[in-house]
């Protein structure tokens, strides 16, 4: 928590003496430390805490607000001691249509089941005459991504054809999606005769959208925007899957991990045990990943393993770099030796510590990289603008920290070293660099282990990625359908399917060259030429709306100039003299003041940071 202080005439953290009378005890926390009586507050269970109620904290320690933040009690409320807290919500239940519009930006985060994060949308919903609801990736492939959305927004349309709250994600995706249901056959013994009992398991959900799911909740309410409706052009975006076969020692040693732990979880799935799967991907995945902390996994006593059982992989020491660190290294190397900014993701950064494990593979081939950990995320957006100005050239981070709100201009090549099962996070993550404004060529590069688990993902993902296509109307039943097929790669299925077909390389880049189908794409040489012939044309047809000459009968092009886009930030600082000469060289940026924002505010960076603006001056 943080106050105002008006002689620093800035917000500056709380103080123990702010809030409570004397001074903190420090002896007795670590005393309670050691004993393990601490709270889940910080403070001794036996430590009476004398609070200090002053005017200051009374009221909003804003300066320019200073409302009061208290009332009385009300038991008629049931405001007690028990309940003292009030969620927002509950406030918002009040505001029927009170708000004129309501912009919801990012609105696929709340499509969870029950969470606090959606019970806020429905409510703020309820309370705005007009909602308008923003994103870039609206479903994940999946059809009950956008159920809860549906619900929380319009309930009308849900009820209308059978569904209720009670409705469950099985139903739906019974309906809208696609459901795989496993049937074990079991051998029944009745004394007399011996049968087979047929024995069901949850079904689960795979990527799959039925077109009825588009026609009756989505066409005559959503607008699907492009990049291309900017009327800007943007530079090639290239993605290249490319697939790393293990080295002999390390395939064998997790071929045997892998086969065992999946006997061993198809086992105790049959005997109908809850979260028998839980460990499988994680443990593969990253046995591929980082072999020098080896392979463990412990199941607990079950019918029929009074003991339990511990499956284990060999470690192959912290000095063994694999095949996909050689080939992370190669790649790296090659990007900066065009001086191009790299970005590195990883998913699983925390009991695994896949960034620093990458960290310290390039530090030991000479090559420097930051870890991007800012767990803050209004003070992200200056960490990455501090790197940029520091001329960090590689960035490692999880991709989750970066997947909505932030631009990576200055790193045009972005690497995947591990994947997100979530299709959303992974389509939007790769999206970082390629913005309005980035001038130089993107390249995405995908590093999956050929064989492994690795693979299975990568094929879900580019089939949920078919299909979340086909909702936003980018992919037809035409001869690219064929890549959106559904994958039998997943949890029941051998290593036989782990492997990548001759077509899967071209499959995926087929589907990214459909993902930016319409987009203007211009080579990195021809970029700023080009640009700069785009924004006059806009400029032009917005000065014939408004009823002024074209800039081409004004200024002729002698007298025109090119002028970068990282030049025209530096143009917001410079004053111009108020009686400039008519015949001074000018061009779009001069006459139109177009520039980059790179606004940097004391709190908050806004969103609209290195996006460029237009100020015609009429």
């Amino acid at each position: 928590m943080e106050r105002y202080d008006k002689d620093l005439d800035e917000m500056v953290p709380l103080t123990w003496e702010d809030c409570a009378e004397g001074v903190a005890p420090m002896q007795e926390i670590h005393a309670a430390l050691k004993s393990h009586t601490l709270n889940a507050n910080g403070l001794p269970a036996d430590y009476v805490v004398k609070w200090e109620r002053t005017n200051r904290m009374m009221q909003c320690c804003h300066e320019d607000c200073s409302s009061k933040l208290w009332r009385p009690a009300l038991k008629s409320r049931g405001e007690t001691r028990n309940k003292p807290r009030v969620n927002i919500s509950r406030v918002l239940k009040k505001t029927k249509k009170f708000f004129d519009l309501l912009i919801v930006d990012e609105v696929h985060q709340c499509k969870a089941d029950g969470s606090g994060r959606g019970d806020a949308l429905h409510q703020l919903v309820g309370s705005a005459k007009k909602n308008l609801l923003l994103t870039g990736t609206l479903v994940n492939g999946k059809s009950t991504s956008i159920k809860e959305i549906l619900w929380r927004t319009d309930a009308k349309a849900l009820l209308s054809q059978g569904f209720d709250r009670h409705t469950g994600m099985v139903q739906w995706a019974d309906r809208y999606g696609k459901l795989k249901e496993v049937v074990t056959l079991k051998e029944v013994d009745d004394g007399w005769v011996t049968r087979q009992k047929r024995v069901p398991q949850q079904p689960q959900e795979e990527p799959g959208i039925a077109p009825q799911l588009t026609a009756q909740f989505l066409l005559h309410k959503a607008g699907f925007l492009e990049l291309p409706d900017m009327g800007l052009p943007l530079v090639e975006l290239k993605e290249y899957p490319i697939f790393i076969d293990m080295d002999e020692d390390h395939k064998q040693a997790y071929n045997r991990f892998h086969n065992h732990l999946q006997q061993e979880c198809k086992l105790r799935s049959r005997l109908g045990i809850k979260g028998a799967w839980s460990k499988f991907i994680p443990s593969t995945i990253n046995y591929a990943d980082v072999p020098h902390l080896g392979g463990f996994v412990a199941f607990g006593a079950c019918r029929g393993d009074e003991t339990g059982t511990k499956i284990t992989a060999p470690s192959f020491g912290e000095n063994y770099f694999h095949a996909k660190e050689r080939r992370l290294v190669e790649i790296v190397r090659k990007e900066l030796s065009e001086d191009r900014g790299v970005v590195i993701y990883n998913n699983y950064t925390d009991s695994y510590g896949l960034n620093e494990r990458t960290k310290e593979v390039l530090n030991h081939h000479g090559i420097d990289a930051v870890i991007l950990d800012e767990p803050k995320p209004d003070k992200r957006q200056e960490r990455i603008d501090e790197l940029a100005a520091n001329n960090v050239k590689v960035i490692i981070c999880n991709m989750k920290l970066v997947e909505v709100g932030l631009d990576l201009l200055p790193w045009p090549t972005i690497i995947y070293n591990q994947l997100n099962y979530d299709v959303s996070t992974v389509r939007q993550a790769s999206r970082r660099a390629w913005r309005i404004g980035q001038e130089r060529e993107c390249r995405v590069f995908y590093l999956v282990y050929n064989g492994t688990q690795q693979m299975a993902q990568f094929l879900r993902i580019m089939s949920a990625r078919g299909h979340a296509m086909m909702v936003e109307g980018r992919l037809d039943k035409s001869a690219l359908a064929q890549y959106s097929r559904d994958s039998q790669s997943a949890l029941a299925s051998d290593l036989a399917n782990c492997f990548a077909g001759s077509d899967v390389a071209d499959a995926w880049t087929k589907l990214a060259a459909k993902d930016i189908e319409g987009v203007e794409l211009v080579k990195e040489s021809d970029f700023k030429t080009v640009l700069q012939n785009r924004m006059k044309s806009m400029a032009n047809e917005t000065r014939r709306l408004c009823g002024l000459p074209p800039v081409d009968d004004t200024v002729s092009d002698e007298d025109s100039k090119v002028i970068d886009l990282q030049e025209a930030r530096g143009r917001r600082s410079k004053h111009k003299p108020e009686n400039q000469a008519q015949s001074e060289q000018l061009d779009l940026f001069e006459l139109y003041d177009i520039k980059v924002l790179q606004i940097q505010p004391k709190k908050r960076i806004p969103i609209s940071n290195n996006q460029l603006a237009f100020d015609f001056g009429f």
